[in-house]
């Protein structure tokens, strides 16, 4: 009986690990949506004003929450971290809403993707996070594969790609300050101080850029598309970390840098080159490293 039980439970965590791979694959769809979402308003609109908008609508989505739990919605645990975590992912999308419009969609998405192999050495640099051997080597794996993507020296250089890589390390900026917050700060707290720092820096540029603010007709189509992309990719990753273990399934969330080079040549006709196609290689290993280290140092 005994044997019986233990064959029982470990088909349900088996299930428990396939659902939460699925969930987490389906939020890499729905980043790679909300890229395409950006590149089409972006033909429209300056990325201080999409992500202007981005923000505005992503607070409405959160707006039934603050006002449940007001007003301890707006009570941050650290407010220091809150809002350099803040300020690092407005500065993060800027460059990365800039690098979808200027790069093919999956180069972009995937530069964007880079920060997990900047986290160890921010958290170095910054808070005196340990380094060993296992996490210097996914750092170096991930910087040969970025630097396969630029192709520094080359014709195919392009200066915007720095752009992208900023990205990523502005994003692994973020990444650190939350791993510096109290375990029990809310998650969705976080969101909301992102939404409302975003719209407290971008909203003046908006206005300098367009004086009524408000989107032409075309754009709202693609503004509405990313307002839910976006909300989606992050509710569906959360719960398929939440249903297994999460060193297992968030590596997943790369399938969202092959969705995008999928979209991008249905779409735009985009192609990946071979120094490409190695550089994400690269960096999709480095950065499996990098959050699986991660994950278990902070369990331990």
């Amino acid at each position: 009986m005994k044997h019986a039980g233990g064959a029982g439970d470990g088909a349900k965590g088996r299930d428990r690990v396939l659902l939460g791979a699925a969930l987490v694959a389906a939020a890499g769809l729905m980043f790679a949506l909300a890229g395409v979402a950006i590149k089409m308003a972006g033909a429209h609109l300056s990325s201080v004003e999409v992500l202007f908008w981005r923000n505005v609508l992503s607070l409405a989505i959160l707006a039934p929450w603050i006002l449940w739990h007001w007003p301890r919605s707006l009570r941050p645990e650290h407010g220091g971290l809150m809002a350099l975590r803040g300020v690092a992912v407005v500065a993060s999308l800027l460059c990365y809403y800039y690098a979808v419009k200027a790069l093919p969609l999956a180069e972009a998405v995937l530069l964007n993707f880079s920060s997990p192999i900047f986290v160890p050495l921010l958290g170095f640099l910054l808070f005196r996070f340990a380094l060993d051997r296992k996490v210097l080597l996914a750092v170096a794996v991930g910087f040969v594969g970025v630097a396969l993507i630029l192709k520094p020296g080359t014709d195919f250089f392009r200066p915007d790609a720095l752009i992208g890589v900023a990205s990523g390390a502005l994003g692994g900026l973020a990444a650190v300050a939350v791993w510096r917050m109290p375990a029990d700060e809310s998650p969705v707290r976080i969101a909301v101080y992102f939404a409302l720092i975003g719209i407290a820096i971008t909203a003046g540029p908006a206005l300098v850029t367009n004086p009524s603010l408000l989107p032409p007709a075309e754009a709202w189509p693609p503004l509405v598309m990313l307002g839910l992309f976006s909300t989606a990719a992050h509710i569906l990753f959360a719960q398929g970390c939440l249903v297994a273990p999460a060193d297992r399934v968030s590596p997943l969330d790369y399938t969202s840098v092959f969705f995008a080079a999928a979209l991008g040549w249905l779409i735009w006709g985009e192609s990946v080159d071979w120094f490409t196609a190695a550089g994400t290689a690269l960096v999709v290993a480095g950065g499996v490293i990098a959050i699986r280290k991660g994950r278990g140092s902070d369990e331990a």
